[in-house]
């Protein structure tokens, strides 16, 4: 066992620790793919408390995580840390890049790309900010972070949302309203980031807080767009309207020691999306409420949510048009072609293998990863409800009878060549390509509305081929199938397929050619 993995496990025990304690406070910190950073800039605790820390290591290239003593004198953000390990040379990687120096509270091993460690830390007694580092060679300038000990209050002892979709220049009545989606957020944080909507949707909150003794309490609001705060159904704090999230307000209340319902309303129109909400108390200084924190409330840092450091340039269509993206996608070739649509459907077409590998609801994608050049790693879709209507592989195939084997995905489907695609007048592509003689026009209309729970999307197929051509087969879906009034339920979607037949947990379309084209139309719907 090498000396980093035996620290993991010591650690504990040198800091005073039971090794399976149960009233652990789990931090989950991660390392974003190509960004040379930590997800999280700032962990917030409470002294002499006891964090389980997962580091989860997203990259391609190892990583580690190392908590210090702060130099009394000057902030430094652990760069002296690091600058010792690197000077340890050959013996590095023998030692995890841990360097032999009492400003060392804990660490983990060097995590491999794609791993994850796990330590058990006691939080000093002593309030103050503690710097986290990489030591590897060179990553400490851009992968740093503090832990910041503070005298924390009660968070939410329960926490539940109700979203709703909509266009409003204002805070709605929600009581008229029919939620698009409800249910509990398990870390009891507020957050706005539930399905990746960035513009038209509102969100109500409703929580419990204890309040630990009589006295006098202060609740901080700030949001972008307008929100509203109240305690025991009596208003506290209302900033309505359209407005950037600058303006922290604040509300003095006097409360009885016990539980109190607390509702938040919350709505965005269209920009930036931030909600931060905060109290303090007799006995405790503000303590967040919210997974976003407001920068002026920590004077020098810079606290984001944790999804910021995912989704830093968000593309979006506009003006009614849909907007293209080519790059690396997850879960498609290097060749993946993704559309946004301007009513919240989104596709990525794979240009090697001819065929949809991806569709989602929400938001579209987030340019940030591919900002320089072609950045590094594969970007994942930024919405959700993410489909794959079929395994990876040709959408179009000749079949040398019915029964014959679907052909296997390869690195570029045989037969099949991509002729580009043109774009109409809302810049909605038609893809085209060739298969055999047989050339193909393949289009997708958005339909339906993310307010009216009714997204889908019909495709089109147009296809020319001299008369008399076999006939070809298009994959329309694959999975576990069953046949309904309508057409075929499939893993959260339905689709449409005139003159389509089940062919085990394959569903194909026949195109004859008879008088040289032929025309496939399907309709595929999002289901619960």
């Amino acid at each position: 066992m090498s000396l980093s993995r035996l620290s993991l496990f010591l650690f504990p025990a040198l800091l005073g620790l039971p090794l399976h304690a149960e009233d652990l406070r789990t931090v989950t910190i991660r390392t974003p793919a190509g960004q040379m950073k930590y997800d999280l800039s700032v962990i917030t605790a409470a002294p002499g408390s006891q964090l389980k820390l997962v580091f989860e290591n997203l990259d391609e290239m190892p990583h580690n995580f190392v908590l210090c003593r702060p130099l009394p004198d000057k902030a430094d953000k652990g760069l002296e840390l690091a600058q010792l390990a690197w000077q340890l040379g050959a013996v590095g990687m023998e030692k995890a890049w841990i360097p032999d120096s009492p400003r060392v509270l804990a660490h983990t091993g060097m995590v491999a790309p794609h791993q994850q460690e796990s330590l058990v830390i006691k939080v000093p007694d002593q309030p103050g900010s503690y710097p986290y580092v990489c030591t590897f060679p060179g990553h400490a300038m851009a992968m740093n972070g503090e832990l910041r000990v503070v005298q924390q209050g009660p968070r939410f002892t329960a926490l539940d949302y109700q979203l709703f979709l909509g266009d409003w220049q204002a805070l709605p009545d929600f009581a008229a309203l029919t939620p698009h989606r409800r249910g509990p957020i398990p870390d009891r944080l507020l957050t706005i980031e539930l399905e990746g909507l960035t513009q038209h949707f509102a969100l109500r909150y409703d929580a419990t807080l204890e309040v630990p003794a009589d006295g006098e309490y202060t609740f901080f609001l700030a949001s972008d767009d307008g929100s509203a705060l109240s305690i025991d159904g009596q208003s506290l704090i209302k900033h309505d309207g359209i407005h950037p999230a600058s303006e922290v307000r604040s509300q003095k209340v006097a409360l009885k020691a016990g539980t109190h319902p607390v509702r938040l309303d919350y709505f965005e129109s269209t920009g930036e999306e931030q909600l931060y909400l905060a109290w303090s108390g007799p006995s405790f200084s503000e303590t967040p409420l919210s997974r976003w924190v407001h920068p002026s409330r920590v004077p020098g840092a810079q606290d984001k949510a944790p999804q910021d450091d995912f989704t830093g340039i968000p593309l979006a269509p506009a003006n009614g048009e849909a907007i293209i993206y080519r790059n690396f996608i997850t879960e498609t070739s290097p060749r993946g072609i993704a559309v946004g649509y301007p009513n919240g459907v989104n596709l990525c077409f794979d240009a090697d293998q001819m065929a949809p590998s991806l569709f989602w609801q929400g938001a579209f994608m987030d340019a940030k990863r591919h900002w320089t050049g072609r950045g590094e790693g594969a970007q994942p879709p930024l919405g959700y409800n993410v489909l794959h209507i079929a395994p990876p592989g040709p959408a179009l195939a000749f079949l040398p009878d019915p029964a014959a084997p679907w052909p296997a995905k390869t690195a570029r489907a045989a037969a099949l060549h991509f002729k580009g695609y043109h774009l109409d007048a809302k810049r909605f592509p038609t893809f085209r390509y060739q298969i055999g003689p047989v050339a193909v026009e393949e289009s997708y209309q958005p339909e339906g509305t993310a307010a009216q729970n009714n997204l889908h999307f019909t495709r089109t197929l147009r296809c020319q081929a001299p008369a008399g051509t076999p006939t070809l087969h298009l994959r329309a879906a694959a999975g576990s199938l069953r046949p309904d009034p309508t057409g075929w339920a499939g893993p959260g979607f339905h689709v449409a397929a005139p003159s389509a037949f089940l062919r085990g947990e394959e569903l194909l379309l026949p195109l004859a050619f008879p008088q040289g084209s032929a025309t496939a139309t399907l309709t595929y719907h999002w289901t619960p």
